[in-house]
């Protein structure tokens, strides 16, 4: 790939509503410093590990001006392949703080209001901030950009349908590889492969794993090597991803023909849970009120509230949004959705997929599993 991550003008659109917000909090700039952020503000595909392996790695936006992106000098060549003019590149040995106030001056800017995402800095970080820009005013902007790109354009629409279909391929195909005596290594390098196959053209930014064991597995762990065997409950769980936008999809299946009714059962009720939360989206919603779908379901067979979020927000961020009770943010249409139900009594069982909020409900982007399958 050798253009922009997307066409220049949606970079013109977004640098200009992210313009509106920093207007109405009063900023002469904003530095962005959110691996994601970055992407959203540029199109820097290195963005994620320049975040993570670099001392200091931002997007400056001042309000009047030309946006400037600064990096490492190794990462000169995918540099030219992003959205702003002349990044501010600097070695290894140099001091990128002196960097960024270079960019600051630029504009005017040193002295000035300047926006700063605390909650994705390290205090190190802030400290040095405050010690190179004495006499600016840094306030937190965090979720500044987030509450921008919670009304997707169609490009980024684009982006999720294709992830989505990435996910779905990836998510049937390890369903297909479970059976007595594999290994959840050996499923996963079928997902990867099944959806680079399909298309996927983002390394390291997609998430595949699976849990196995009479109890459903433990949640997170990352160990690969303990064989799948008849009466384990497997969780699968695949996030597609489609020029760093993520759509993910996620079940329980029986290694075996004959389940317990009592798991069966637990099943049935996620499942259930699963499609009334999800039929609780449509724009103008709240994330909480898609909790009250699922809860609808749980606390009548249950006897007390759902203990859980029920999913979040899937795309170039995920779980910005959580759908958890009592939460306010309101949805937009476009927004993506992973709508997630999970119980762990008797045993864990999960159910989840990725759908987008429209006008007056939702697209199902990826396939729910809401019938209990076995590999008998």
């Amino acid at each position: 790939m050798t253009e922009l991550s997307f066409p220049a003008t949606e970079f013109d659109g977004r640098i200009a509503r992210i313009r509106e917000r920093m207007k109405a909090r009063g900023l002469d700039a904003l530095v962005l410093t959110r691996g994601e952020n970055i992407f959203y503000g540029c199109g820097f595909r290195a963005s994620h590990f320049a975040s993570w392996l670099s001392e200091l790695h931002a997007l400056v936006i001042p309000a009047q001006g030309e946006p400037r992106m600064m990096t490492r000098a190794l990462e000169r060549e995918i540099s030219k392949l992003q959205w702003t003019a002349s990044p501010q590149l600097y070695m290894d040995h140099e001091n990128p703080y002196e960097g960024l106030v270079k960019i600051l001056k630029e504009s005017g800017n040193t002295g000035k209001a300047i926006g700063i995402e605390e909650r994705f800095l390290k205090v190190s970080q802030l400290r040095k901030m405050q010690q190179y820009l004495p006499d600016a005013k840094l306030s937190d902007a965090s979720g500044l950009v987030e509450a921008v790109a919670a009304s997707p354009s169609p490009a980024e629409s684009a982006c999720l349908r294709r992830a989505a279909r990435i996910t779905d391929i990836g998510f049937k195909t390890g369903i297909a590889e479970l059976r007595d005596g594999v290994y959840p290594y050996q499923v996963i390098g079928k997902i990867h492969d099944a959806m680079y196959q399909a298309g996927q053209r983002d390394f390291d930014m997609s998430l595949v794993c699976v849990w196995s064991g009479p109890q459903g597995g433990r949640m997170h762990d990352t160990m690969t090597t303990e064989k799948i065997k008849n009466g384990d409950i497997v969780t699968v769980e695949v996030w597609g991803v489609d020029n760093h936008y993520k759509a993910g999809a996620q079940a329980s299946i029986y290694v075996g023909s004959n389940p317990p009714a009592n798991i069966a059962a637990a099943y049935d009720l996620n499942a259930k849970m699963h499609a009334a939360a999800q039929k609780a989206v449509k724009a103008g919603a709240t994330a909480g009120d898609v909790f009250n779908g699922a809860n609808s379901v749980y606390r009548p067979a249950r006897g007390t509230d759902y203990y859980r979020r029920c999913g979040g927000s899937m795309g170039l961020t995920v779980f910005t949004i959580d759908l958890v009770n009592g939460r306010k943010d309101v949805l937009q249409p476009g927004v993506a959705l992973l709508v997630q139900t999970l119980v762990d009594d008797p045993v864990l069982l999960t159910c989840a997929s990725t759908v987008m909020v429209t006008e007056t409900g939702c697209e199902e982007l990826c396939s729910p599993l809401h019938s209990f399958k076995t590999t008998g």
